[in-house]
C-alpha cells in the first residue's frame, strides 16, 4: 500500500470512528465500569421539583399538556408547574390561565426572547430543590417524575436526561429515525455507565437547581450547554430509560434539516465559544466527548478530505474504492428519494447523507454566527 493510501486508510478511519467503532468500545467499556452505578435508595424522601414548560404558541397541545403535567405522580406539595409563554399570539397564554386555579404558574413574556433568555430569568429565582425542563408538545408517563427524580440519590449525579419516544413522524424518516434514536440511547446508557453523557434530551432533563448556571441569550443548544456546566462543575449527567415521554416527530424532510442545522450550529457555536469544551472533566468524559459528540460533528470536514484525496490520487485502488463506495452510497440514497422503498439498504445511505449535509450546513452558520436562537416552530 502507497503512502498516499495510507493516508486516506487513515482519515477513513478517523471519519468512521464514531459512528462504527466508538458503540463498539462504548459496549465494552460500559460493561467494565458497570460497578459504578449506585443504588437508587427508594426509601429516600422526594426532592421538590419545578416543572418548567417553555410555550411558542402552543394552543393545539398546551391543555393536553397541563392535564398531563397535573396527572403526574408526584407529590403535589412538592411539585410546581410553570408555563413560560414566550411571546405567544395565539391562545397559549388564555388556555394556561384556566389552570391557575389548580396551582399552574404562568409567566408571560409580551415579545419573544428565546428559550434560554427565559430559562436564564426563570431559574435562578427558583427554590426547588430539583429543575425539570420540558417542551410544550412532550407528554410525560405518571411516572416520569419519580424515575428522573431517584437517581439523584446518586450525589455524583448532577442532571438526569429522560427518553423521549417520537410519534408520526414523516414517513421518509420513520425507520431511520427509529434506528438513529435506539442507538443514541444505546450510547447514552453506556456513557453513563462510562462516567457521563455529553448533553441531554431538551424535552426532559432535570438538574440540581444549585448547579443551573445561566447562559448567554443567544445560546441555540441549551440542552447541550447547560449539562455540559454540570459536568465542569464536577458532577454526571445520567439517562434514565425508564422515564419516558412522547412527542411528535419531524412531518417532512424540512422540518428535520432544519433541526439538524439548528443542532450543528450550536455546537459549533459552543465549540467557538468554549462552552461546549469540558474543561475540568475526568478522562473518561473526554473520551466519550471526543467519541460521541466532537468527531461527528467534524465529521462532514473529514469526509470532504477523503474525497478531494482520494479524487486526487484515482490511479490507487483504494483512492477508487472509496470513489466508489461513495458513489453507491448517493445511488442508494436516491433510489430511497425516488421510490419511498423502506428498506435498511436504502433507508440508511439516505439518512446518513441527509444528516451529513445538514450538519455541514449547521456547522457553518455556526461559524459564521447566522443561526438565530429562535426558534422557527412548525405549524402542527
Amino acid at each position: 500500500m502507497t503512502l498516499d493510501s495510507v493516508a486516506i486508510a487513515a482519515v477513513t478511519l478517523l471519519f468512521l470512528y464514531p459512528f462504527v467503532l466508538y458503540p463498539a468500545l462504548a459496549a465494552l467499556a460500559g460493561r467494565r465500569e458497570r460497578g459504578r452505578k449506585a443504588a437508587e435508595d427508594p426509601a429516600s424522601p422526594l426532592p421538590s421539583v419545578a416543572l418548567v414548560i417553555c410555550a411558542l404558541n402552543e394552543q393545539k397541545i398546551i391543555r393536553q399538556k397541563l392535564e398531563n403535567s397535573l396527572a403526574l405522580d408526584y407529590p403535589k406539595d412538592k411539585l410546581r408547574i410553570i408555563v413560560i409563554s414566550d411571546g405567544s399570539t395565539d391562545q397559549t397564554a388564555a388556555i394556561a390561565r384556566e389552570f391557575l386555579a389548580r396551582g399552574v404558574t404562568l409567566i408571560e413574556q409580551p415579545k419573544r426572547r428565546g428559550k434560554i433568555a427565559n430559562l436564564n430569568s426563570v431559574l435562578a429565582a427558583r427554590g426547588e430543590d430539583l429543575l425539570v425542563l420540558s417542551d410544550a408538545n412532550v407528554l410525560y408517563r405518571s411516572d416520569a417524575l419519580r424515575r428522573l427524580a431517584a437517581r439523584f440519590s446518586d450525589p455524583e449525579v448532577g442532571c438526569v436526561s429522560g427518553k423521549v419516544i417520537l410519534t408520526d413522524t414523516t414517513g421518509l424518516l420513520d425507520e431511520p429515525t427509529g434506528q438513529y434514536y435506539s442507538l443514541e440511547w444505546f450510547l447514552q446508557e453506556r456513557a453513563s455507565r462510562i462516567y457521563s453523557m455529553a448533553g441531554a434530551d431538551g424535552a426532559m432533563y432535570a438538574l440540581r437547581r444549585e448547579l443551573f448556571r445561566p447562559c448567554p441569550n443567544d445560546t441555540i443548544i441549551e440542552d447541550f450547554i447547560i449539562p455540559m456546566q454540570v459536568v465542569r462543575q464536577g458532577k454526571r449527567v445520567v439517562f434514565e430509560p425508564a422515564a419516558v415521554g412522547w412527542e411528535e416527530g419531524a412531518t417532512s424532510l424540512r422540518e428535520e434539516f432544519r433541526r439538524k442545522v439548528r443542532i450543528a450550529a450550536g455546537s459549533m457555536q459552543g465549540l467557538v465559544r468554549g462552552s461546549a469544551w469540558p474543561r475540568n472533566a475526568p478522562l473518561r468524559f473526554w473520551f466519550v466527548f471526543l467519541s460521541h459528540k466532537l468527531l461527528r460533528w467534524l465529521s462532514p470536514l473529514v469526509g470532504l478530505v477523503i474525497l478531494m484525496l482520494s479524487s486526487l490520487t484515482l490511479d490507487q485502488f483504494f483512492s477508487r474504492l472509496v470513489v466508489m463506495g461513495f458513489a453507491v452510497m448517493c445511488g442508494l440514497a436516491l433510489v430511497r428519494i425516488a421510490t419511498g422503498w423502506r428498506n435498511p439498504l436504502v433507508s440508511a445511505p439516505f439518512y446518513f447523507l441527509f444528516g451529513q449535509v445538514a450538519l455541514a450546513f449547521g456547522l457553518l452558520k455556526g461559524i459564521a454566527g447566522r443561526q438565530t436562537v429562535l426558534w422557527a416552530k412548525a405549524d402542527r
